[in-house]
């Protein structure tokens, strides 16, 4: 990494489980400079992360010590720096920023966590995010939107509700977690060869077909049994299972939610916008960095006002 002489005012991190993002900010809210890390948390040793910090920004920035910091995602966890406790839905931006959590990091600058959201459900159930809600208030901020739903590809895709500017409800589903282990480590998966083929349409939407059925553990079974009968070939199984796991999640849609913005990356996010075609589900894709950092902005904005 360069040190870099940049004329930054302000940081914006997202530090997640296994990923760390950081981005110089100029004073308009626009990105200066980036870096990219594989440092998430199951990386930092225990109570180390004010000097991973620095050793990241000290050898990215060379001016680093006098400028704020805004964080979001696994950072303000159990798991974390500092657990932020969770604002509860309906929440707009301005009561997410005044639930944030605020600093001093030991080399002077101030360090704000914003805290993650959660949801309780109808029947009891409460459902958790912790920096998907800031790609949310800056997607309404890119779209101009108050009320829009958004699906979030990842490891817990999310599907959230915005109504009137306010994160209303929210689901989580395990869709990229569910697809890592049963793509590797179950049956289905023995024998199978290194997929590094490009899609395979044709196998990837008879999954999103078949997970529509009732029982997804039933559909999974057919992985192997649409391989024993030559139904699909060894190196379309990868894809297939894809298919299923994204079309079962995207079956929890509403007919009101017909029409979605996908927030994430785009080569994830380019599965859904599949998946939604065969679904009749409208789809907009927003990159999900570009609606984190117009989220960030909108909260440094809230408390810029409020302090």
């Amino acid at each position: 990494m360069i040190k870099k002489q940049i004329p930054a005012h302000w940081l914006v991190i997202d530090w997640g489980t296994t990923n760390f993002r950081a981005f110089a900010m100029d004073a308009k809210g626009d990105v200066l400079d980036k870096v990219e890390l594989s440092l998430g948390l199951l990386q930092v040793k225990e109570g180390e992360f004010a000097s991973e910090l620095e050793d990241v920004l000290s050898g990215w920035l060379a001016e680093y010590k006098h400028l704020p910091i805004f964080m979001a995602g696994m950072v303000g966890s159990q798991q974390g720096w500092v657990n932020v406790d969770y604002a509860s839905t309906s929440v707009n931006a301005s009561q997410l920023a005044d639930k944030a959590y605020r600093f001093e990091l030991p080399w002077g600058a101030l360090a704000t966590i914003v805290p993650g959201v959660s949801h309780q459900s109808g029947t009891g159930m409460f459902d958790v995010m912790r920096g998907e809600e800031v790609q949310l208030f800056g997607l309404a901020r890119l779209t101009g939107r108050l009320d829009l739903t958004a699906v979030m590809p990842g490891t817990h895709s999310k599907h959230a509700v915005l109504s009137n500017g306010e994160l209303t409800s929210f689901s989580s589903y395990m869709t990229g977690e569910l697809f890592s282990v049963v793509s590797k480590h179950t049956i289905l998966a023995r024998g199978l060869p290194e997929n590094t083929l490009p899609l395979n349409h044709t196998a990837f939407l008879k999954g999103v077909a078949d997970g529509q059925a009732e029982q997804l553990t039933n559909t999974l079974f057919m992985a192997r049994t649409h391989r024993l009968f030559n139904n699909i070939a060894e190196d379309e199984v990868s894809d297939y299972l894809s298919g299923v796991l994204i079309g079962n999640e995207l079956k929890a849609l509403t007919v009101q939610q017909k029409q979605v913005y996908l927030v994430g990356g785009s080569k994830l996010c380019a599965r859904y916008q599949l998946a939604c075609q065969a679904l009749d589900i409208e789809s907009t894709y927003i990159n999900g960095d570009d609606c984190f950092i117009a989220g960030m902005a909108a909260i440094q904005e809230v408390m810029k006002h409020d302090h």
